[in-house]
Order: structure tokens, then C-alpha cells, then sequence
């Protein structure tokens, strides 16, 4: 026979560590320009899952999908993307889910509509917003004692030039987003054509030399450092995790995240200047290493995100590398589907010079899967004159 306690131990162990048993029926909605890694871990779970995105690859596994893009010609991001009709579509099935997860390209933008939405996993709609002005961001961090590289709002081309003349070289950001639109100058390469580009007001910030790094936490609890890949001032994928790092840095971005009330997952990206760290950008929602995370500690990122108690759990030990792989001009591709490549478009799929292609996650043999991935892609023109010729 068990003593009283003997069973209370059993008892209580069984309920501390069995796994987590979802909900029947449960029902989630991703909203974001592309929602492929968060949707297919919620599949994982057992979810009922509504995408509403930009991008429609053929690896989504979402049970219904809303999509912007053209899947056989896939046009420009820049051009075609619609933030307001991703909302619109998205608070028309918001009332029929449990949980609502939101990615990149959301309520980051000036004039994003904010819808109020209690159901989100993670930070609301309003809080994205308030972080992804970086002109206030960058004022708040710098007022609580953060370091940041030296910052200013800029509100036209003598103030800009002002700044270079102090400066010499400057990084451009748009006052709000995230993950993109950003240019490097410096006085030589300073001309009316360049200028003319210019939306201003921006922000100038000093250039700080050295790699791009990023800390992702879900909600106060620590995950990883990741070594950020950038191209041509965009994210362009990661290596995760990132080891060889300070654990000061760990306690100073507990702070950030405390102190700007942040849920859910959430990432800093920071460069290091004199041996510390030097905050760029705060990005409220899911991350792009979400995927490498989950594969780096073998867990499910959905069910931690859920529970933030589970988020002790998540502990990245294998590098991945994430890529995210560009077209070198316009293209048609025939991506076939197989291990270590993601976000794969349509067969025949026309895609623009300068637009995503595919993603390609692994530990290693990372060029040679890239490669085989650009010798599925065939030139536009060519094929185009090949056909003529028929």
C-alpha cells in the first residue's frame, strides 16, 4: 500500500510533466505576410488552422487559406502587398477562433488600422504598433539608460547632410517597420538621385560596424542569441544559436522586454560597439528563427507561445542556418519538394528579380542545397525565347 504522501507525489508528478493534451476542435488564425512556420506547428497540435497572408507556398498547411499574392506570377511584394485587406479578411474569421498569432508586416505601419482583438497570443495589435515607431522607440530606450547607436529624425536633405558631416557614414530607416527598407550612405555617395528617393521624414542613425545579432525571448523567459544573415540592408535569414556571447547581454534585454511590457514572442537585434550592446530594433510578434528555434531544440514553438510556461523547455542546442534565397533576375521555377527547403512556390511560377524564391534551413551542405535550388530556376527570357523558337 502507498502512504498518503507517497501518492501525492504521484499525483502531483503525473500532472507537472505529462504532455500537453489540446482542446478538440480548437481553431487558430495567423495573420501575417507569411504564416507557413507558425501554421504548420499548430497543425502539429492538432489545430484547425485559418491563414491569412501574403505569400501561399505550397509547403502550407493551413486548413483555409486567404492569400494576396498571384501563386503563377508572383509580381512585387512592394507593389502588391495590402496590409488593410489582411486585416479586413482576418476580422471576419477573428470571432471564429480561439487564438489569433500574428507575424511580420502587420500594424507596423503608420496608418496600420488597430483593431482590438482578445483572443491574440502574444502582443495586441495596439502594442505592435507603439513599438514599430522607431522614432519613439529609439527616444524610449535612450531615456531609460539602453544604448543605442546615436539616432535622429530627419526632415530633410540639409538635416541629412548635417548629420553625415558629423557621422560620415549613417544607416536610413523608416520611422516605422520592421526587417527591411533600410540604406546605408555616407557623404561620397550622397547625390541629388539618391536624395530625390528619399521619404523623409526618416531616421539616420550612426553606423556601427561589426555583425548583426538578435535575442528572442517568449514572454520574460530567455531563448537564444541568434547571428543574423543581412543582404543588402535585409533580414535574410540566421544562424541559431549563437553561443559565443556575453550572459550580461541576457539581463540587459530581460529589461527591455520588462520595462516595455512585452508578451509572447519577441526578439531585440542589436550590434556590439566597445564590448556592449547596442540596440537597433525591438520586434513584438513571431520571429523569423521561429523555425530554427523549434528545430535547434526539438520542441514545438506553438505549444510554448500557448504556455508561456513551457518556454523553459525550448533549448536550442544543434546550429541550424536559416536562408532565405533571392532571385538574381526574373525567373520561372520548378522547386521540387524534399528536405531542408521551405516556402516553396507554385511549379511555373514566374518571380521578379529581387523577390524571395524559397527558404532553406539545415546544418550543414547549406550551398549546395542553394545551389541545387537556383538550378531548379530558369531564366525568364531565355525560356521565354525558347518558347518562341517552338
Amino acid at each position: 500500500m502507498y502512504s498518503n504522501l507517497m501518492l501525492y507525489f504521484i499525483f502531483f508528478s503525473y500532472f507537472i510533466h505529462r504532455p500537453i493534451i489540446m482542446r478538440e476542435n480548437l481553431k487558430a488564425l495567423v495573420l501575417g505576410v507569411n504564416t507557413r512556420p507558425i501554421v504548420n506547428s499548430l497543425k502539429k497540435l492538432g489545430f484547425y488552422v485559418y491563414s491569412v497572408s501574403y505569400y501561399a507556398p505550397e509547403d502550407l498547411n493551413a486548413d483555409k487559406k486567404y492569400y494576396l499574392i498571384n501563386p503563377l506570377a508572383h509580381g512585387r511584394l512592394k507593389e502588391n502587398y495590402n496590409e488593410n485587406r489582411l486585416i479586413e479578411i482576418a476580422n471576419e474569421l477573428v470571432d471564429e477562433v480561439d487564438y489569433v498569432f500574428i507575424t511580420s508586416g502587420v500594424f507596423e505601419f503608420e496608418n496600420s488600422k488597430i483593431p482590438k482583438w482578445d483572443n491574440v497570443v502574444g502582443n495586441e495589435p495596439k502594442k505592435i504598433n507603439e513599438i514599430s515607431n522607431k522614432h519613439k522607440t529609439y527616444k524610449k530606450l535612450k531615456n531609460l539608460g539602453f544604448n543605442i547607436p546615436e539616432t535622429k529624425k530627419i526632415n530633410n536633405k540639409t538635416q541629412l547632410y548635417k548629420f553625415l558631416e558629423e557621422f560620415k557614414f549613417c544607416i536610413l530607416k523608416p520611422i516605422y517597420g520592421s526587417g527591411g527598407g533600410i540604406l546605408k550612405i555616407n557623404l561620397n555617395n550622397l547625390n541629388d538621385g539618391l536624395i530625390y528617393g528619399i521619404k523623409f521624414p526618416i531616421i539616420a542613425q550612426e553606423y556601427v560596424r561589426g555583425k548583426s545579432f538578435s535575442a528572442n525571448f517568449i514572454g520574460n523567459t530567455f531563448i537564444t542569441f541568434n547571428k543574423q544573415i543581412i543582404i543588402k540592408g535585409m533580414y535574410a535569414g540566421n544562424l541559431t544559436p549563437y553561443l559565443n556571447l556575453p550572459n550580461k547581454f541576457v539581463k540587459i534585454f530581460g529589461e527591455v522586454i520588462e520595462t516595455f511590457e512585452l508578451k509572447g514572442m519577441n526578439g531585440i537585434d542589436f550590434l556590439i560597439k566597445d564590448s556592449e550592446p547596442y540596440i537597433v530594433d525591438i520586434n513584438p510578434r513571431i520571429l523569423g528563427t521561429f523555425e530554427t528555434i523549434e528545430m535547434s531544440a526539438s520542441q514545438n514553438l506553438a505549444k510554448a507561445l500557448l504556455n508561456n510556461n513551457y518556454a523553459k523547455e525550448i533549448k536550442p542546442k544543434e546550429s541550424y542556418i536559416k536562408r532565405i534565397l533571392f532571385a538574381k533576375e526574373k525567373i520561372i521555377v520548378n522547386i521540387s519538394k524534399r528536405d531542408f527547403i521551405y516556402d516553396i512556390p507554385k511549379k511555373n511560377a514566374v518571380i521578379e528579380k529581387g523577390e524571395p524564391i524559397a527558404t532553406v534551413i539545415a546544418k550543414e551542405n547549406i550551398k549546395s542545397i542553394i545551389n541545387s535550388i537556383y538550378g531548379e530556376c530558369a531564366e525568364y527570357e531565355k525560356r521565354k525565347e525558347d518558347r518562341e523558337d517552338i
